[in-house]
C-alpha cells in the first residue's frame, strides 16, 4: 500500500506542474478589417475535370502558395481547402490571380555545353561523376546499350530526357508561365467568393452573404405545416455557358425534390442569373437514420426564368451520349446543419464539356 501511496503522490506533483496559468499563443496577426478582405478561390471554368488542368501553385498579390508539386487548387474545386470557412485575406482593392501547372523536370543544356536541371524554381548542375537515372523507354543509349537504371554521368546527350530519382519516379516542377491570368476588386471587412470561369476572362467576386443560423425547419405538405427541425443551408452560382464562350442567357430557379411528394417544389432561393448567386436557403431534409447527427439524399433541378419573370419550364441540356432531356441531379449525403454552394458550370448545348453541378462545403 505504501508503494501505491507514493505513486499518487508522484502523479498528483506532476498534474499541478503541467498546470499553468500561461496564455497559448500562436505566431499570427489578426486581419484587420479596415484594410483587409477575405476570399475563397474557384476554379469552375468549362474546361475537362482531370490533373492536366489542376493548378499546382496559386500566386495572389505575389504571395505564393504551393504544396510541394502537390494540387493546390483542383478543377470544379476551391482553395483554401481541407476545411470549411477557410479564406485567404488579402489587401483591399485589386487582386491579382495566377495560376501555374507542374511538368517533368528534364535535362536542358546552356551556352557552354553543360547540362543542367531546374526544380521548380532553383536550377541545378550536372557535373561528370554525378549519378543520374533514367528507364529503357527514356531511350538514352551508351555504348549500344540502352540504360535501364542509373548512369554515371560523363558528358552523355541527354538533352530533353526525363529527370529521375534513384528509384525511377519521374521529377516534376512547376511551369514558370503562369496559364491562368486575370483580376478582380474586393472591399475591405467583405468576404468573397472568388470564381474563374473562363481561362481567358477575369474572374468574378462574388460577396458572400451571412450563412443564416439553423432554427425552427419548417417543411409544408399541402395545407399542412410540419415543425421537422432537419435541415441544411444552400446557395447556387451560375457560370452555365449556353456554348462555347456564350453565357446562358436566361436565369436559373432552383428547386429541391420534395422528399414527402416526390415534386421538385421545394424553391432553392431566388431566380439567378450568369455570374450571380442566390442568397442562402434553409432547406428541410429527413434523415436517413433517425438517431444520427444524419444526413439525407437530396435531389435537385433548375427552372428557366426569363427576363420577364416568367417560368419557362424546366432546364434542358444536352448529356454527354449527346441526347438531350431535363436537367437533374442529386448528392446522397446533405448532413443535417451544413451549409453548401453549388456551382451550374459546363456547356448548355453540348458544344463543350457537358452541363454539370459541383458542391462546396461551406460550413
Amino acid at each position: 500500500m505504501k508503494y501505491i501511496k507514493y505513486i499518487t503522490m508522484v502523479l498528483l506533483v506532476g498534474l499541478f506542474a503541467a498546470c499553468s496559468d500561461k496564455d497559448v499563443t500562436y505566431d499570427m496577426d489578426k486581419a484587420n478589417d479596415a484594410t483587409k478582405a477575405y476570399i475563397q478561390l474557384f476554379n469552375m471554368a468549362p474546361i475537362a475535370n482531370n490533373a492536366a488542368n489542376y493548378a499546382y501553385a496559386i500566386d495572389i498579390n505575389g504571395y505564393e502558395y504551393v504544396n510541394d508539386c502537390a494540387a493546390v487548387l483542383q478543377t470544379r474545386n476551391g482553395f483554401p481547402g481541407g476545411g470549411t470557412n477557410l479564406f485567404m485575406t488579402v489587401d483591399a482593392g485589386t487582386v491579382n490571380i495566377k495560376l501555374y501547372k507542374k511538368e517533368n523536370v528534364t535535362y536542358e543544356r546552356d551556352a557552354n555545353g553543360l547540362f543542367y536541371v531546374t526544380f521548380t524554381r532553383e536550377t541545378v548542375r550536372v557535373n561528370p561523376g554525378d549519378t543520374i537515372y533514367f528507364v529503357e523507354s527514356d531511350g538514352v543509349v551508351v555504348g549500344g546499350t540502352k540504360i535501364k537504371k542509373e548512369l554515371i554521368y560523363n558528358g552523355e546527350d541527354v538533352v530533353g530526357k526525363i529527370v529521375r530519382d534513384k528509384d525511377q519516379n519521374a521529377l516534376e516542377r512547376i511551369v514558370k508561365e503562369p496559364y491562368y491570368v486575370g483580376q478582380t476588386t474586393v472591399e475591405a471587412g467583405k468576404r468573397y467568393q472568388v470564381v474563374i470561369h473562363d481561362l481567358a476572362k477575369d474572374p468574378v467576386a462574388v460577396e458572400m452573404d451571412a450563412i443564416p443560423a439553423m432554427g425552427e425547419v419548417k417543411q409544408e405538405f399541402g395545407d399542412v405545416t410540419d415543425i421537422i427541425g432537419e435541415g441544411f443551408n444552400s446557395k447556387f452560382y451560375n457560370f452555365l455557358y449556353e456554348s462555347e464562350g456564350v453565357p446562358y442567357p436566361y436565369k436559373l430557379q432552383a428547386f429541391y425534390k420534395n422528399q414527402e411528394t416526390g415534386e421538385f417544389d421545394v424553391p432553392g432561393g431566388e431566380p439567378f442569373g450568369f455570374g450571380e448567386a442566390c442568397k442562402w436557403k434553409t432547406i428541410p431534409m429527413k434523415k436517413s437514420t433517425y438517431n444520427s447527427s444524419g444526413y439525407a439524399r437530396m435531389d435537385y433541378t433548375f427552372h428557366v426564368i426569363d427576363a420577364n419573370g416568367n417560368d419557362l419550364g424546366q432546364l434542358e441540356y444536352v448529356k454527354a451520349n449527346g441526347t438531350s432531356g431535363a436537367f437533374t441531379d442529386y448528392w446522397s449525403s446533405y448532413y443535417v446543419g451544413r451549409a453548401y454552394t453549388h456551382f451550374v458550370i459546363g456547356v448548355r448545348d453540348g458544344s463543350g464539356v457537358v452541363m454539370a453541378n459541383t458542391r462546396w462545403t461551406a460550413q
